[in-house]
């Protein structure tokens, strides 16, 4: 298959979004973020298996990865673990799963599923270091010298201002 044709094979299985605060997303195999940040990754289903259980699971390889978060087989359900929700919308066809204040520990390779199929293709999340924002503000000028007074003021996400 073509680069092209995969692409847009791609892009009807992955719709991917962004919360505000977030890394902003561009629909590929690879989500990409910085720590603190949230992810979202919204998973398509077919017909006929709403009843089924959905997951997010983890590893190299969907035979042996490890199911971060599954529903039940209740139809619309929501189910949250840790900083990681799983929500069920079946009118739709979709799952969404929600990774919360990211850590460089969650970059790894992910599988959406359900039960009654093979998943059918992975994401790589990959997660940055925190930023570092440098603000500077003027706190005084001097009228003989017109010299500037500059405090900086170093935020990250996690940390306090």
């Amino acid at each position: 298959m073509s680069q092209r044709g995969q692409k847009m094979y791609l892009s009807g299985a992955f719709l991917l979004l962004c919360l505000p605060g977030c890394f902003t997303l561009s629909i590929s195999r690879t989500l990409k973020g910085t720590v603190g940040e949230t992810l979202v990754m919204k998973c398509q289903y077919g017909a006929g298996e709403e009843g089924h259980r959905k997951f997010w699971c983890r590893g190299p390889d969907w035979r042996d990865c490890i199911r971060v978060i599954e529903t039940a087989h209740l139809v619309g359900q929501e189910v949250r673990r840790g900083r990681v929700t799983l929500r069920d919308s079946p009118t739709e066809h979709i799952f969404l799963v929600i990774i919360e204040d990211l850590e460089e520990g969650d970059a790894d390779t992910y599988w959406c599923g359900v039960d009654r199929s093979v998943p059918w293709a992975s994401v790589a999340v990959t997660v940055f270091p925190g930023s570092v924002t440098v603000a500077m503000r003027t706190t005084g000028t001097s009228a003989s010298t017109g010299a500037l007074a500059l405090t900086s003021h170093v935020s990250s996400p996690g940390l306090p201002p």
